[in-house]
C-alpha cells in the first residue's frame, strides 16, 4: 500500500470539460501534493469514462499517485487502478473483495453510525465519512456529521477515515484534529483560483494536523 495515500484525495468532476485542459488541472493538483485521485463521473457514458480513465491513469502513473475508481469494479480492473470506492447501495463488499482479491484497496461510504458499526467486520481498507459540512456537490445528503459526529465516528471505527463534504483550507485542520486520517474534496480543488497552491496549502494543513494529534 502506498504510504499515506489517503491524506488528500481529489474526487473528479470533469463532466463536459474537455479532457486535455481537465488533465492539466489534475496535473497541477498532483504537483501540489494530492496523494490519491478518485475517478467519479456519474454523467459520462461508459466509452467516454474508459477513455478519460485511461488518460487519467497514465498521468497519475507518471507521478506515482494511486487511482481509486468510484462504484465500478470492472473499470477498476480494466484500468489496473489501485482500488474502488463503493457506496452503501453498490456491489456487496464481500463480492467485491472476492473479485478484486487482497491486493486492491476497497473504500466504503458510510452515512450513519449504523453503517460504521456494520463496517467493522467487512473486508474494507477505509471508510468515507460525510458530509462533514453542507455541500452543493452531492444532493440528498443523509447526514451532516459535523466535527463532533466525525470524532464519534473516529472513536467507533476500526478503519482509517477519509472525511468529505464542504472541506477546504478554512476547516481542514479541525477535520484532521477530529479524527480523520485524510480528506476528500471536489469543490476545494475545482473552485480554486490556483489549484496548485490550494493543494499545497491543504496537504501542509493535513500534515500539521496529523503532527498535532
Amino acid at each position: 500500500m502506498k504510504e499515506n495515500f489517503l491524506q488528500l484525495m481529489l474526487v473528479t468532476n470533469k463532466g463536459n470539460t474537455p479532457t486535455v485542459p481537465y488533465l492539466e488541472f489534475i496535473e497541477a493538483c498532483l504537483k501540489g501534493g494530492v496523494t490519491c485521485v478518485q475517478l467519479r463521473e456519474k454523467s459520462l457514458l461508459h466509452e467516454d469514462l474508459l477513455y478519460f480513465g485511461s488518460a487519467l491513469k497514465r498521468l497519475m502513473d507518471v507521478y506515482n499517485v494511486p487511482l481509486i475508481v468510484n462504484d465500478d469494479i470492472d473499470l477498476c480492473i480494466k484500468l489496473r487502478a489501485f482500488g474502488v470506492h463503493l457506496g452503501q447501495a453498490d456491489t456487496e463488499i464481500t463480492k467485491a473483495r472476492s473479485v478484486l482479491g487482497s491486493d486492491k484497496i476497497i473504500g466504503l461510504s458510510v452515512n450513519t453510525m449504523v453503517h460504521i458499526q456494520n463496517s467493522l467486520t467487512l473486508p474494507i481498507d477505509y471508510i468515507g465519512v460525510g458530509a462533514i459540512f453542507p455541500t452543493n456537490n452531492k444532493p440528498n445528503i443523509e447526514t451532516i456529521w459535523g466535527l463532533d459526529g466525525l470524532n464519534h465516528a473516529f472513536l467507533v471505527s476500526s478503519r482509517p477515515i477519509v472525511a468529505i463534504g464542504g472541506i477546504d483550507e478554512s476547516n481542514a485542520f479541525s477535520v484532521i484534529n477530529s479524527g480523520a486520517n485524510g480528506i476528500a474534496a471536489i469543490g476545494a480543488f475545482h473552485q480554486a483560483k490556483d489549484p496548485f497552491l490550494t493543494t499545497k496549502n491543504l496537504i501542509n494543513i493535513i500534515k500539521e494536523g496529523n503532527n498535532d494529534r
